[in-house]
């Protein structure tokens, strides 16, 4: 997930004061699927679930693609990563090309607030790094100039005792062999010789199948270092599949309202799928009033577990129920608005609550109770 607001740190600084900021504002933590998970002590919330961050990628935001049946067939996918954060939904995503015989081109537009975070996400311990190193490969191509530039910062995160355990070990060695990472005056061809070494460890033809290389030549990696939404003007669509990864709506909704849900849609074709982790009505509501047919998606143990938007009703395996449609109706339902996508979070939740107060409609308590009182009285 990321952060778009002014009290959070916005421009990417390589002075010896950005470990400083960086450590007061992001804490690393292992989350229980054993790959490692951020908080955000700006936004007072968490990047990834306890439960699992790689799980979380993999059952929110991949499996419910369906990839095998709605998007083998393309010969060019684009995807939008909004919220890359330290990139697992990216890399979820890149791993199921990897393990499928799609050879197609793919294109991943990734929108981060932080910089800091897409430098560090080739390197970290994610439960990737064993069996499909090729994810960090085709990241630290796209991104090994900038690695290159902000070497300081790198070695730092990847050296220091405090983060250590939560950067991948041939990682650790490798930025102690490679001098010329310490060294700024060196030359940007001195990435051809970091490339080269991460080559021969993720996809040398030694160890791995030779159709591979060919593959992941045909995979470009974008990075973009401000709001989202102001990213989100100057894209060009469309895409064929959109991961949006904020921090919880309540607590940050730049990236809810209304009026960005209507860019993404024109950023979409018929085809699109738009995935969320987020079960909000008014999230919901803002979805489909933006143009787009939403539903719910559910994990392994039948909870619901985030949302779908698309405009094609065949995607939707779970559409929204009675209940669910009723929910929107109500105050839960209201949603954020930032007509010219400018507002700060606090300028937006301020409208949100006036708006909602002269709507006074339903609230979503008492219409639970009704909900409940309507299904008693049917069983009787």
């Amino acid at each position: 997930m990321c952060a778009n607001d002014s009290n959070i740190t916005s421009e990417y600084d390589d002075s010896p004061n950005c470990f400083s900021s960086f450590e007061n504002e992001v804490r690393f933590q292992f989350t229980r699927d054993g790959s490692t998970g951020l908080y955000n002590t700006g936004v007072e919330d968490v990047y990834h679930s306890i439960y699992g961050a790689k799980t979380e990628a993999e059952e929110k935001f991949v499996l419910p693609l369906n990839f095998e049946n709605n998007f083998i067939n393309k010969n060019n996918i684009k995807v939008l990563d909004i919220c890359y954060g330290i990139g697992y939904n990216t890399k979820a995503f890149l791993k199921k090309i990897i393990t499928t015989n799609y050879n197609g081109q793919i294109t991943i537009d990734a929108l981060e607030y932080n910089k800091k975070l897409v430098l560090i996400s080739p390197f970290i311990k994610d439960g990737y790094e064993d069996k499909y190193p090729e994810i960090s490969f085709i990241l630290l191509r796209a991104l090994a100039d900038e690695i290159h530039s902000s070497s300081d910062f790198i070695k730092y995160i990847i050296t220091h005792p405090q983060y250590r355990k939560f950067i991948a070990p041939f990682y650790r060695r490798l930025i102690k062999k490679f001098k010329h990472l310490t060294y700024s005056y060196n030359p940007l061809e001195s990435n051809n010789r970091f490339l080269h070494n991460i080559y021969y460890h993720c996809i040398s033809p030694r160890n791995k199948k030779h159709l591979k290389p060919l593959k992941i030549n045909k995979i470009i990696f974008n990075s973009y270092y401000e709001d989202a939404r102001k990213s989100i003007k100057s894209l060009n669509g469309p895409y064929d599949i959109i991961f949006l990864d904020a921090f919880t709506p309540t607590k940050l909704p730049t990236l809810w309202s209304y009026d960005f849900f209507k860019r993404l849609n024109s950023l979409s074709n018929d085809d699109t799928i738009l995935l969320t982790y987020s079960n909000s009505a008014a999230v919901r509501h803002a979805m489909i009033d933006a143009g787009f047919y939403a539903g719910k998606l559910f994990d392994k143990e039948g909870r619901c577990c985030g949302t779908i938007a698309t405009h094609n009703k065949n995607f939707i395996l779970n559409p929204l129920n009675e209940y669910d449609c009723g929910l929107m109706k109500t105050g839960a339902g209201v949603y954020y608005r930032d007509k010219d996508l400018n507002l700060t979070a606090a300028e937006i939740l301020e409208e949100y609550a006036i708006r909602k107060k002269e709507l006074n409609l339903e609230s979503s308590s008492h219409y639970n109770k009704f909900h409940k009182r309507e299904k008693v009285n049917a069983k009787i």
